[in-house]
């Protein structure tokens, strides 16, 4: 074997093995790539992965919007474990505000008259916070005026309730002064009116709550009523007018004796702005989507309630409860499908009619083209045939005409510079047979030839040759 032949061996095993390992490189990010898309496959299809843990401030154990969570938490684990709701007891809605702004949880109950934050927003209404004006019904009061005077069981002082007591207070004019209140909590209230040993007690309850009607079995009350309920709502724009159905804590005698007017402020579910929009929707389709199975457990339920954002919302509505408010309303594409539609049957007229226009323009163009094409052949075959320099002469003449011609057709875009390529190779052709027809007639020499020389350098530096 000679030293070439090895060479060129030894160079080809070289460049298999290059190309060898060439194509392991290649190889190893599609091998990776499929490691993982298996990995990731496996860890969600076959590995048992917590549920989320939400935690909700739900105020204390026992009343009646704890209740309500705790069915949200039983039904949150029968929902295939979408999510899980962890309750932490309060004391107070304003505890509940304080915890959620720290972070230390994620969901909390508050009145819509609350001091509110910032990066709150709301999720949904739960129930209407209604105030309540208790008396006995020896007491001898009739209206919120008799209250001067009076020893009256209110919410302890850190509570928005006891503010609430307040500003019901100012609005009917009495004199703070004059005023006894004895700020004990509900509980202790509800015994201390049973008992006498208060005239009255204010409350924000939901209508229809049991201990109201627990306190109506075993002492004779009276309810009173708000009537100036549509200008507390004037001042406070949190607040909504109610009415108090006759009847709803007592039959018999009715308590209160005939539908009144109230007040309420609603209480409301709130999360932070930046919690997570899907963890906020699955919460908030359990809440509207199991109404007949919260009811069993609590009468709030019949309550909850989207957001009237016709009217307007004291807090703005986190984008997850927005996702499944708004999921049966028609997206862009499907409530705008008839307009889109025309839209892009008239785009595919017009495009059809621009295709067909340029279509037109080539065929055109190439038409052209193929004209002056077979006046060449003509030319060259004339050129073949003829017999004096004449004859020569004048096919020279339309050969150069037809050049200037068919630079000014190029000029003015009636033929392409690919039509113009196929001419110039055409026009050499013909050129060339009157070149070779005049050295037959011994015309070698001359102006012409050196005339032709020219226009077919020239012709092919334009065609790019």
């Amino acid at each position: 074997m000679s030293k070439s032949e090895e060479r060129t061996q030894a160079q080809g095993g070289h460049t298999d093995t290059v190309n060898r390992r060439g194509l392991f490189l290649a190889l190893i990010p599609l091998l990776l790539s499929l490691m993982v898309a298996g990995g990731l496959f496996y860890y969600f299809s076959f590995v048992d992965t917590p549920p989320p843990v939400v935690r909700i401030a739900a105020d204390r154990s026992g009343s009646d919007i704890h209740e309500l969570l705790e069915a949200v938490a039983r039904l949150a684990e029968k929902r295939a474990g979408d999510i899980r709701v962890e309750l932490v007891d309060t004391d107070d809605p304003a505890r509940n505000i304080q915890l959620l702004e720290r972070g230390e949880v994620d969901f909390a109950a508050i009145p819509a008259d609350a001091v509110t934050r910032p990066n709150f927003s709301m999720v949904a209404n739960l129930y209407p916070d209604t105030y309540h004006v208790l008396v006995r019904a020896d007491s001898g009061i009739r209206s919120v005026h008799d209250l001067e005077g009076r020893r009256i069981a209110v919410p302890e002082y850190t509570s928005a309730a006891y503010r609430s007591f307040w500003f019901l207070i100012g609005q009917y004019g009495l004199n703070p002064e004059r005023m006894r209140p004895l700020a004990l909590s509900q509980k202790r209230a509800l015994k201390a009116l049973r008992k006498g040993e208060v005239a009255g007690l204010f409350l924000m309850l939901p209508p229809g709550d049991r201990h109201i009607r627990w306190l109506a079995e075993t002492t004779d009350v009276r309810l009173l009523p708000i009537n100036q309920a549509d200008a507390m709502t004037q001042r406070r724009p949190a607040l909504q007018g109610i009415t108090i159905p006759k009847g709803i804590y007592a039959g018999k005698p009715p308590l209160p004796e005939g539908d009144i007017r109230s007040v309420a402020a609603a209480r409301m579910l709130v999360t932070r702005a930046d919690m997570d929009a899907g963890l906020v929707r699955t919460l908030t389709s359990i809440l509207f989507e199991n109404r007949r199975e919260l009811s069993i457990y609590s009468h709030l339920a019949n309550f909850i309630m989207r957001p009237d954002l016709e009217k307007g919302t004291i807090l703005p509505v986190h984008d997850g409860a927005m996702a499944y408010y708004n999921r049966d309303q028609p997206t862009f594409l499907q409530e705008n499908a008839e307009v889109i539609g025309v839209l892009f049957s008239i785009a595919a007229v017009m495009f059809s009619g621009l295709m067909w226009l340029r279509r037109n323009w080539l065929e055109r163009q190439k038409g052209r083209v193929d004209i002056y094409n077979l006046d060449l052949v003509d030319i060259g075959r004339a050129a073949r045939e003829a017999a004096t320099p004449a004859e020569l002469a004048e096919l020279r003449g339309r050969l150069y005409e037809m050049l200037e011609q068919v630079v000014h057709d190029l000029d003015e875009d009636r033929i392409d510079g690919e039509g113009f390529h196929y001419f110039a190779f055409t026009w050499e052709a013909a050129m060339q047979a009157i070149q070779e027809a005049e050295a037959r007639l011994g015309l070698g020499g001359g102006e012409g030839p050196v005339k032709a020389r020219k226009a077919a350098e020239a012709l092919k530096a334009a065609t790019g040759a």
